[in-house]
């Protein structure tokens, strides 16, 4: 996520690649946009590999230009570079995002302290990994989540300098070394199809060095198939025109992508990502080509002041997100809110990108040295850092974990209710005394019917119970259709007739087949099945949906419960999460399915 000015040393001048700020702008506008409302662009996180492609490419062109010119890689020198390009923004992004925290949010400034240690360190992927910390999960306030890739990409610039003076060490292995370099990410993505679950939350896979590997390695490989500095700003017209709608072609399927694909899509994680970015990799190619009009219009003007300012960008709009959005239901920020979460990102940005990247870029320390002509700027800039960096490391340390209490509140993950009402003993009670003798339950000729969900059924559990007693209820957070399979198969075989009530509530936490749910709903039966939709600021929501509806069309003995649209715009009925249940919710989810099951 960097800016880099590349000289062309063959030719002894320097070309700055407009197109490649072009292409930044748009991964980082789909990325905000994104963590603005996932609903709305839905695969706007694939601008983080557009960012990881680009950054192979650039880095590694780097590296071979110097080694052409030098005979050699200087690597203290592409370090001390590095350094100065990325650390002081983030550290001012840090600093600035702790003091807020302690001044405003400080019952979670032992959390956030954490997670600026692991930023510090560029370890952030592995931490949140190690914490089994959901990349996809935005209901919890974590203003630096986002700096994991930063991680990714510190540890690639590391490790691939030093692999790369390693192979071209070498004449056989220098002679091979776009081999190993393909197979290497061809490993890399075997180890994600390994590690990825269908159906389920791929946040390690999604967040490991070793399984993103193969986006950073696919920039790598066109850095060795198409250097920089060996491209023509003359060609013939039928070459510029075949790399113009070559590279056209990949860029309107990037733009696809990032409309269309969801983060819980399963192809993804089987192969997806390197399709999608070996689809990206002439778009990246057209843009740093001198002839083509493609990269001239990707370096509009528009375009080049946002890529040149990505970097800061991106470091600033998640804090400015995850503290604004804190104060509304997920989902539902106020559109004036949204205005003013762009508004204080891109001033914020600017004020980074103008007074921290570019001086420490081109002076580095320096520009705290004083003179005649700067002595009053220098000593706020002092100051302000002063300020920043003594309340950070003393919060680091520690001094301030007091303010964050301990939360003695006991979690509940599951409700479950066996049809003689005890909760198994591995589960939690069911918060409250449950009145099972209360006389205005109502009663029912009817077998009491059976309740299976996730962690939204786990909050009507005791609402539930009051107007079904002798019902059977089976909540548990985290659970994914499929995991009521075989749930539906070991325990509840025996609900299968057509007297008996079924309620499903399931896709909460992702998104699902139609054959698994089809599957789900063989398991029983003749009995009369009534599925639950879902509401979930999350972008497989209307996916979840449509599949349920299609099965209540499908399915003579299938119901929907429409429980999107009753909630739809109720901001009251849930809590911060947008998913979860307030009071108010909990009765009206409850009226809704005994309005539809019966009592």
């Amino acid at each position: 996520m960097s800016v880099e000015q590349l000289n062309i040393n063959d030719s002894h001048r320097t070309r700055y690649f407009y197109g490649l700020d072009g292409l930044r702008a748009i991964a980082v506008i789909a990325i905000i946009i994104y963590h603005l409302n996932p609903k709305w662009l839905p695969g706007g996180f694939l601008g983080v590999d557009t960012f990881f492609i680009i950054s192979g490419y650039l880095i590694t062109s780097l590296l071979l230009n110097e080694y052409k010119i030098n005979g050699q890689i200087n690597l203290f020198n592409f370090w001390k570079k590095r350094i100065k390009r990325l650390l002081p923004a983030v550290i001012f992004m840090i600093s600035t995002v702790l003091l807020y925290t302690l001044l405003f949010e400080h019952d979670i400034i032992k959390n956030v302290k954490q997670d600026a240690l692991a930023a510090i360190f560029y370890v952030s992927n592995w931490w949140y990994i190690f914490h089994d910390v959901s990349y996809f999960d935005s209901f919890k306030l974590m203003p630096l989540k986002h700096l994991w890739s930063l991680a990714i990409e510190e540890q690639f610039y590391i490790i691939w300098p030093l692999a790369l003076t390693l192979l071209l060490s070498k004449e056989k292995l220098k002679q091979k070394s776009l081999l190993y370099i393909f197979l290497l990410s061809l490993i890399s993505v075997i180890l994600m199809m390994i590690l990825a679950q269908p159906n389920a939350d791929n946040s390690r896979v999604y967040f490991g060095t070793d399984t993103r590997l193969q986006t950073l390695l696919l920039g790598v490989t066109l850095a060795f198939l198409w250097p920089p500095f060996k491209l023509k700003s003359k060609i013939n017209f039928p070459l510029r025109l075949s790399i113009e709608i070559i590279g056209l072609i990949s860029f309107s399927l990037l733009l696809y992508f990032i409309f269309t694909v969801s983060s819980s899509d399963n192809w993804f994680y089987f192969g997806g990502i390197y399709i999608i970015s070996i689809a990206t990799l002439p778009a990246l190619a057209s843009s740093v080509h001198p002839s083509t009009l493609f990269s001239k219009a990707l370096g509009n003007p528009v375009l080049l002041w946002i890529g040149q300012r990505s970097y800061s960008l991106y470091l600033w709009h998640y804090p400015v997100i995850t503290f604004i959005n804190k104060h509304f239901v997920q989902g539902q920020t106020p559109f004036s809110f949204v205005v003013l979460e762009i508004i204080l990102t891109i001033l914020l940005a600017m004020f980074s990108y103008r007074f921290v990247e570019v001086p420490f870029r081109r002076n580095g320390l320096r520009m705290f040295l004083p003179n005649k002509n700067t002595l009053y700027s220098t000593v706020i800039r002092l100051s302000i850092c002063m300020i920043l960096l003594g309340i950070s490391v003393i919060t680091l340390f520690g001094q301030f974990d007091y303010l964050q209490k301990p939360d003695h509140k006991p979690v509940q993950t599951a409700f479950k209710v066996t049809s003689d009402h005890k909760s198994h003993n591995s589960l939690i009670e069911p918060v409250g005394k449950i009145d099972l003798d209360n006389k205005d339950a109502k009663k029912s000729n009817d077998p009491a019917p059976l309740f299976i969900g996730d962690s939204v059924m786990v909050d009507i559990g005791e609402e539930l119970l009051q107007t079904y007693p002798d019902s059977v209820i089976d909540g548990k957070v985290g659970r994914h259709l499929s995991d009521a399979i075989p749930l539906a198969k070991q325990k509840y075989k025996d609900y299968t007739k057509k007297d008996n009530r079924v309620v499903l509530e399931l896709g909460t936490n992702g998104d699902f087949n139609s054959e698994d749910l089809n599957t789900l709903i063989k398991q029983f039966g003749n009995a009369k099945i009534y599925l639950v939709n879902t509401h979930v600021p999350r972008d497989w929501e209307e996916s979840v949906n449509k599949k349920l509806s299609e099965a209540a069309k499908k399915h003579k003995n299938v119901e929907l419960i429409n429980w999107q649209n009753v909630a739809n715009g109720k901001s009251e009925y849930f809590a911060y999460d947008g998913v979860h249940l307030e009071n108010s919710g909990i009765k009206a989810l409850v009226n809704e399915i005994t309005a539809r099951i019966g009592n």
